[in-house]
Protein backbone atom coordinates (compact mmCIF):
# COMPACT_ATOMS: atom_id res chain seq x y z
CA UNK A 1 0.00 0.00 0.00
CA UNK A 2 0.93 3.24 -1.06
CA UNK A 3 0.58 6.21 1.09
CA UNK A 4 -0.10 8.45 -2.01
CA UNK A 5 -0.86 7.54 -6.09
CA UNK A 6 0.81 10.89 -6.90
CA UNK A 7 3.85 12.37 -5.72
CA UNK A 8 5.63 15.09 -7.13
CA UNK A 9 9.05 15.84 -7.91
CA UNK A 10 11.19 15.53 -4.85
CA UNK A 11 8.46 14.86 -2.37
CA UNK A 12 8.49 11.31 -0.46
CA UNK A 13 5.90 8.73 0.37
CA UNK A 14 5.64 5.64 2.08
CA UNK A 15 5.31 1.86 1.17
CA UNK A 16 4.00 -0.64 3.36
CA UNK A 17 4.26 -4.22 2.88
CA UNK A 18 3.29 -7.14 4.23
CA UNK A 19 4.80 -10.64 4.03
CA UNK A 20 3.53 -14.10 4.62
CA UNK A 21 5.99 -15.75 6.43
CA UNK A 22 4.18 -19.15 7.30
CA UNK A 23 6.47 -22.15 6.74
CA UNK A 24 9.42 -19.97 6.38
CA UNK A 25 12.07 -19.50 8.90
CA UNK A 26 15.80 -18.07 8.76
CA UNK A 27 16.92 -15.42 5.59
CA UNK A 28 14.07 -14.13 3.59
CA UNK A 29 14.37 -11.60 0.82
CA UNK A 30 11.49 -10.60 -0.96
CA UNK A 31 11.34 -7.97 -3.78
CA UNK A 32 8.89 -5.35 -4.40
CA UNK A 33 8.13 -3.77 -7.62
CA UNK A 34 7.93 0.50 -7.97
CA UNK A 35 6.24 1.58 -11.58
CA UNK A 36 7.06 5.23 -11.84
CA UNK A 37 6.70 8.01 -14.69
CA UNK A 38 10.00 8.97 -14.61
CA UNK A 39 11.94 8.17 -17.89
CA UNK A 40 15.37 7.79 -16.41
CA UNK A 41 13.69 5.45 -14.02
CA UNK A 42 10.57 3.55 -15.04
CA UNK A 43 11.09 0.76 -12.50
CA UNK A 44 12.34 0.51 -9.13
CA UNK A 45 13.07 -2.53 -7.29
CA UNK A 46 13.49 -3.14 -3.52
CA UNK A 47 14.96 -5.62 -1.89
CA UNK A 48 13.38 -6.35 1.71
CA UNK A 49 15.76 -8.69 4.02
CA UNK A 50 14.36 -10.08 7.32
CA UNK A 51 15.26 -12.75 9.55
CA UNK A 52 11.88 -15.27 10.28
CA UNK A 53 12.16 -16.74 13.77
CA UNK A 54 10.71 -20.08 14.18
CA UNK A 55 8.03 -19.51 16.62
CA UNK A 56 8.43 -23.22 18.25
CA UNK A 57 12.26 -22.58 18.71
CA UNK A 58 12.71 -18.57 19.51
CA UNK A 59 13.24 -19.55 22.80
CA UNK A 60 15.58 -21.16 25.04
CA UNK A 61 14.83 -24.89 25.77
CA UNK A 62 16.23 -28.03 27.79
CA UNK A 63 17.48 -30.37 25.39
CA UNK A 64 15.19 -32.90 26.64
CA UNK A 65 12.54 -30.94 25.52
CA UNK A 66 11.94 -32.17 22.41
CA UNK A 67 10.70 -35.41 23.54
CA UNK A 68 7.45 -33.86 24.60
CA UNK A 69 4.63 -32.50 22.67
CA UNK A 70 4.57 -30.67 20.56
CA UNK A 71 8.16 -30.81 19.92
CA UNK A 72 7.97 -34.39 19.43
CA UNK A 73 5.85 -34.31 16.65
CA UNK A 74 9.01 -33.03 14.66
CA UNK A 75 11.95 -34.51 16.53
CA UNK A 76 10.47 -38.27 17.15
CA UNK A 77 6.90 -38.94 16.18
CA UNK A 78 7.83 -39.10 12.57
CA UNK A 79 10.54 -41.33 13.14
CA UNK A 80 8.96 -44.23 15.20
CA UNK A 81 9.65 -47.62 13.95
CA UNK A 82 12.34 -46.35 11.71
CA UNK A 83 15.86 -46.98 11.05
CA UNK A 84 19.03 -45.80 9.42
CA UNK A 85 18.71 -43.56 6.51
CA UNK A 86 14.71 -43.09 7.05
CA UNK A 87 14.57 -42.40 10.67
CA UNK A 88 17.80 -40.09 9.88
CA UNK A 89 15.37 -38.33 7.19
CA UNK A 90 12.29 -38.49 9.58
CA UNK A 91 13.75 -36.80 13.16
CA UNK A 92 17.59 -35.97 12.73
CA UNK A 93 17.46 -33.66 9.22
CA UNK A 94 15.65 -31.34 10.72
CA UNK A 95 18.33 -29.89 12.91
CA UNK A 96 21.38 -31.61 10.98
CA UNK A 97 20.70 -30.30 7.52
CA UNK A 98 23.51 -28.01 6.73
CA UNK A 99 23.13 -24.32 7.89
CA UNK A 100 21.11 -25.34 10.64
CA UNK A 101 22.46 -24.84 14.61
CA UNK A 102 23.20 -28.27 15.13
CA UNK A 103 26.47 -30.31 12.86
CA UNK A 104 26.15 -31.34 9.79
CA UNK A 105 26.17 -34.85 8.67
CA UNK A 106 29.59 -34.39 6.99
CA UNK A 107 30.85 -32.97 10.65
CA UNK A 108 29.51 -36.21 12.22
CA UNK A 109 31.33 -38.66 9.88
CA UNK A 110 34.44 -37.88 11.26
CA UNK A 111 34.00 -38.16 14.78
CA UNK A 112 34.44 -42.07 15.19
CA UNK A 113 32.22 -44.56 16.02
CA UNK A 114 32.21 -44.85 19.18
CA UNK A 115 32.00 -41.24 19.80
CA UNK A 116 29.30 -40.47 17.44
CA UNK A 117 27.16 -43.61 19.67
CA UNK A 118 28.40 -41.89 22.60
CA UNK A 119 26.74 -38.78 21.53
CA UNK A 120 23.63 -40.47 19.84
CA UNK A 121 22.85 -42.50 22.91
CA UNK A 122 23.21 -39.15 25.85
CA UNK A 123 23.40 -36.85 24.24
CA UNK A 124 26.04 -33.94 24.22
CA UNK A 125 26.52 -31.38 27.45
CA UNK A 126 26.19 -27.54 26.43
CA UNK A 127 23.93 -28.11 23.25
CA UNK A 128 21.04 -28.41 22.23
CA UNK A 129 21.87 -32.48 21.66
CA UNK A 130 19.70 -34.29 23.79
CA UNK A 131 20.57 -38.41 25.25
CA UNK A 132 17.84 -40.18 22.28
CA UNK A 133 18.66 -43.79 24.66
CA UNK A 134 15.85 -45.51 25.50
CA UNK A 135 17.70 -46.30 28.34
CA UNK A 136 17.85 -42.37 30.02
CA UNK A 137 14.67 -41.38 28.61
CA UNK A 138 14.89 -41.24 24.56
CA UNK A 139 12.75 -42.76 21.97
CA UNK A 140 15.75 -44.54 20.89
CA UNK A 141 16.87 -48.58 21.09
CA UNK A 142 20.16 -49.73 20.61
CA UNK A 143 19.30 -51.25 17.14
CA UNK A 144 18.08 -47.72 15.59
CA UNK A 145 21.14 -45.99 17.45
CA UNK A 146 23.18 -48.36 15.81
CA UNK A 147 21.40 -47.97 12.41
CA UNK A 148 22.01 -44.13 12.59
CA UNK A 149 25.81 -44.66 13.32
CA UNK A 150 25.96 -47.39 10.26
CA UNK A 151 24.55 -44.86 7.82
CA UNK A 152 26.19 -41.70 8.95
CA UNK A 153 29.13 -43.32 8.98
CA UNK A 154 28.44 -44.68 5.56
CA UNK A 155 27.53 -41.40 4.08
Amino acid sequence: MVSSDHLGPGEEGQIMVTVTTEGKKGPVTKTVQIRSNDPGKPLVILKLKANVLDPFHKGVHEAKEIFRTPCSRCHVEKGLGKSGAFLYQADCLLCHRRGKSAVSISEMKRLTREELEEIIKYGKPDTMMPGFSFEIGGPLTERQINSLVRYIKGR
